[in-house]
């Protein structure tokens, strides 16, 4: 398989990040202008956890089923209230996935986000289409959906729109209950009767279970159980089921009489609304099926005839008047018929009434109103009940009982602050909470919330959170490194060893640095690890410490077959000034192998080694065979300049003063390179060198003896 083309397996939490944050940005350019704040800050962290998502490939894909994101083979977690949210709102216009590629802008990102949120959802598929391509996204890809494709057998006489085949779906899955009613859209409720009858009476009643007409219904009437009915929707409900084969017919009057005498309050507000006669022939056809109506529904249509003693709307309890919740007494009914309500009102109360009824409110979105909406923003409204919380567990005033209840709630808040990187308030936690048990407020509860925030399972959590979101919030992650201390080292470590992003690894052993010596017995313990990187990581970490007292366990890393390993083994032991890498630093000089000398030349120049300087002046003085061999001693005599040592300028002067035929350009960098250095060595020991350079035809030399010779004139007037 072509590596380019193979995919490498995305960091789960890393893909939940990325799409909560994704949604966030959605909200916020619904509510906020382009540079306003609070719409940058997070389209920042969006834009920050998709390039982080492109260090693994160069291609994100998000497919969208309805309310359910796909990435690769896998379903995300459909419980997930942020994914299902992301998802409606791609799924209600059209869109089957979405690729973000590699280059994507933050501009480019915050486009698309408009554009997802224009009205058109009421559009076809080929005019979102449109709008999509005008737009020219040139790192956005978009696969849409056109349910019109889909063929399904319908009768000659069905009058068909492009629409039946997405409604026989939603009907199919109602039907056979892998659609669950409450996650229904308005889609089932604007089906026109007679095609929604069209399409069930391709069902036998054989087909249909009993508790599925009670489900059919349901959603025919409202879109969730919070939708009240209405007179309308009972006239469509009605005028579907008069279409209905006979069977399906008996089967759905049934399960409507039944739902409208399970809830007699939501069957008054229903049908009160509806003509005399409506009510009439719904009556007519239960009678016809012979079907029974249960005595509070026939009381209650009782009621709503004309010529009763309430009026439509009216109900009665015992000998009070319920209108509106509100308990009036017997004599306020006489005032409230229509004929007396009327003349309470004057002509000029009524007009404003119907003014409000037109008033286009459309142009009233004011900074206010703006403002007030985002304090109902979820992140907002999420933040001010943490806040709350917060203040609770300081309060004097609160229960041991409210107390439990209080640190519990903390608890289940505190996996979402992780995931939303808020690390400030969770250090709000964890002061709290120690605070309160020095005080002994409630001490057995406070124990037992920080064993939980020391256990070792939320520790994991807590380092996968800083892995993904703490380089953005360094001082929050610097005050929980310094309240948990050594107890992350191990955790940190897991993560830097399977860490694939050279970007995190930096960021997780710049944490690991923090700790000083204390990392000291974790990471000699894993420089057994077998794994060569996790050898070197150590020996990094290690070279920031005061290593001197552990400096025999380093030495045998010096001889590592791996290279980079011994090389962070001599970094080490060169950091402690230990005699045993200049030992080693001399063995490599004298090596035969190309790669041992880089090295050894390299620790010699960083470290301005003086006690090698003879090992590298006689790298220098080896005779040159080829233009390879001139062009390796380019580094060798940068290293000389580093370390300054006098000793050097000797060999130096021969290296001026040899020449060459052959390579005479490679020959003229070397010569270029030594002027350079001369900066490093006493003026005096090199003054016949500058006096000669002055008047060299080279214009790098000539530039830099000057500047040699006007920093030495400058030192002597000081």
């Amino acid at each position: 398989m072509n590596d380019k083309n193979k995919k490498i397996p995305l960091d789960a939490k890393l893909l939940s990040y990325a799409i909560i944050e994704l949604n966030i940005a959605r909200r916020n350019v619904a509510i906020y202008p382009q540079e306003h704040p609070s719409m940058e800050r997070s389209l920042t962290r969006a834009f920050d956890f998709l390039k982080q998502l492109f260090q693994f490939r160069p291609e994100i894909t998000f497919g969208i089923a309805k309310d359910t994101i796909i990435v690769d083979e896998y379903q995300l977690d459909k419980k997930n209230p942020v994914y299902q949210e992301f998802a409606l709102n791609l799924n209600k216009i059209h869109i089957a996935s979405v690729t973000f590629k590699d280059g994507l802008t933050k501009d480019e990102l915050y486009q698309f986000n408009c554009f997802i949120l224009e009205k058109m959802d009421h559009l076809p598929v080929t005019k979102v289409r449109e709008v999509f391509e005008k737009n020219n996204f040139p790192h956005v890809a978009v696969v849409f959906i056109d349910y019109g494709t889909f063929s399904f057998k319908t009768s000659e006489n069905d009058q068909t729109t492009k629409e039946i085949p997405l409604w026989e779906k939603y009907i199919y899955g109602l039907i056979k209950n892998t659609l669950q009613t409450e996650n229904i859209t308005d889609a089932v409720r604007d089906i026109p009767p007679e095609t929604f009858s069209n399409l069930l009476n391709k069902f036998s009643d054989a087909e249909i279970k009993e508790e599925t007409y009670d489900r059919v219904i349901t959603a025919y009437m409202r879109s969730s159980p919070q939708r009240s009915f209405s007179g309308q929707d009972c006239k469509r409900m009605f005028e579907f089921i008069n279409r209905l084969k006979p069977d399906l017919q008996k089967k759905f009057l049934s399960s409507s009489v039944r739902t409208f005498s399970q809830d007699i309050d939501l069957a008054n507000r229903a049908l009160a609304e509806m003509p005399f006669e409506d009510i009439i022939a719904f009556l007519d056809a239960a009678n016809e099926q012979r079907i029974a109506v249960p005595q509070n529904l026939m009381d209650l249509i009782a009621r709503l005839t004309p010529g009763s003693h309430g009026y439509i709307g009216d109900v009665q309890l015992h000998e009070t008047l319920v209108l509106d919740d509100v308990f009036l007494p017997p004599d306020s009914a006489e005032l409230l018929k229509k004929e007396n309500f009327e003349k309470l009102l004057s002509d000029k109360y009524q007009q404003d009434i119907q003014q409000l009824f037109v008033l286009n409110t459309s142009d009233l979105k004011t900074s206010q109103l703006i403002e007030l909406e985002y304090e109902f923003f979820d992140e907002r409204i999420d933040q001010k009940f943490n806040q709350i919380v917060l203040e609770l567990l300081r309060s004097e005033t609160v229960s041991e009982i409210e107390y439990r209840s209080l640190v519990n709630i903390m608890r289940r808040q505190t996996e979402q602050l992780l995931w939303l990187g808020q690390f400030g308030q969770f250090v709000e936690i964890l002061k709290i909470l120690e605070m309160n048990k020095a005080l002994y407020r409630f001490p057995d509860i406070n124990t037992d919330a920080l064993e939980y925030y020391h256990s070792s399972d939320f520790i994991a959590l807590l380092v996968d959170s800083l892995r993904i979101l703490g380089r953005q919030k360094r001082r929050e992650v610097a005050m929980i490194c310094k309240y948990y201390r050594q107890k992350l080292i191990p955790y940190f470590m897991d993560a830097l060893a399977e860490e694939d992003s050279q970007v995190i690894r930096r960021f997780l052993m710049d944490l690991l640095k923090q700790f000083g010596d204390e990392l000291i017995p974790e990471a000699l313990k894993r420089l057994a690890d077998k794994r060569w990187f996790v050898k070197r990581n150590m020996l990094y970490m290690l070279a920031e410490t005061d290593s001197k007292e552990v400096a025999e366990e380093i030495k045998p890393y010096c001889r590592n077959e791996n290279p980079k390993v011994s090389l962070a083994a001599m970094k080490c032991l060169l950091s402690t000034g230990d005699s045993y890498a200049i030992e080693m630093l001399r063995e490599f000089l004298d090596s035969k192998e190309r790669e041992k000398i880089h090295q050894a030349v390299l620790l010699a120049s960083s470290f301005r080694t003086k006690e090698v300087v003879g090992g590298v002046i006689a790298l220098l003085q080896k005779q040159e065979i080829s233009g390879s061999d001139i062009q390796d001693k380019i580094p060798i005599i940068r290293a000389l300049g580093e370390i300054g040592d006098p000793q050097a300028v000797e060999v130096l002067r021969t290296s001026l003063a040899g020449k060459s035929i052959l390579y005479r350009g490679i020959t003229e960098r070397l010569r270029e390179e030594i002027y350079k250095t001369l900066k490093s060595y006493p003026y005096e020991s090199v003054r016949d060198l500058i006096e000669e350079g002055l008047n060299s035809k080279n214009e790098v030399i000539r530039t830099e003896s000057r500047r040699v010779k006007r920093n030495h004139s400058l030192d002597g007037n000081r």
